[in-house]
């Protein structure tokens, strides 16, 4: 008698408990797996434009506090690179396949991979005359990944305030504060 009493005190999982806690476990990973690698590459993309977004910065603020030309040289396959145009010593290079191996980043126009500032911070193209056009930098995933949201980096000479750059998420509405601008 005394062994059915201690029998029933006891507590904890019994095998079938325990195997159908892992199935559920199971079941519920393997439906949150494709939104996980959904939301991997698109912080890729994030972190690839941010940082094509930050050497922009980087080079113009170079340029303004150096009050020398510097030029922001963008390899779209690898990296990019900020050097003084001077003596072509670089100030700062990154590597976006580092951070982000599953993205994508195209240049409009397609010859437009270099900008110069100069000491006032204004842009200028390899020939160091004044930007004549936008340019747009897209970043996305390379294949698969359709539900991953794509970024742009925009360097317009016409904004108001000299040289707007500016990032945006180009699948937005227009009148978002995030939409990309037309």
């Amino acid at each position: 008698m005394a062994a059915r009493a201690v029998a029933a005190d006891q507590r904890g999982l019994t095998l079938i408990e325990l195997m159908i806690t892992i199935a559920i476990g199971t079941t519920l990973a393997m439906m949150a797996l494709p939104m996980y690698s959904t939301w991997i590459a698109s912080q890729q993309v994030r972190t690839a434009a941010e940082s094509v977004y930050e050497g922009i910065r980087v080079a113009q603020t170079e340029a303004v506090r150096r009050n020398n030309p510097v030029a922001f040289e963008l390899a779209p396959a690898t990296g990019w690179t900020v050097k003084l145009v001077s003596d072509d010593s670089v100030l700062r290079e990154t590597k976006l396949i580092e951070g982000s191996p599953n993205v994508e980043v195209t240049v409009a126009p397609a010859n437009a991979t270099t900008v110069i500032f100069d000491g006032l911070g204004r842009a200028l193209d390899d020939a160091q005359s004044p930007l004549a056009a936008r340019i747009t930098i897209d970043v996305k995933t390379k294949t698969g990944f359709t539900d991953a949201r794509a970024q742009r980096v925009i360097i317009d000479t016409a904004a108001a305030t000299g040289v707007g750059i500016r990032s945006c998420d180009p699948q937005l509405p227009t009148g978002d504060p995030r939409a990309c601008p037309a």
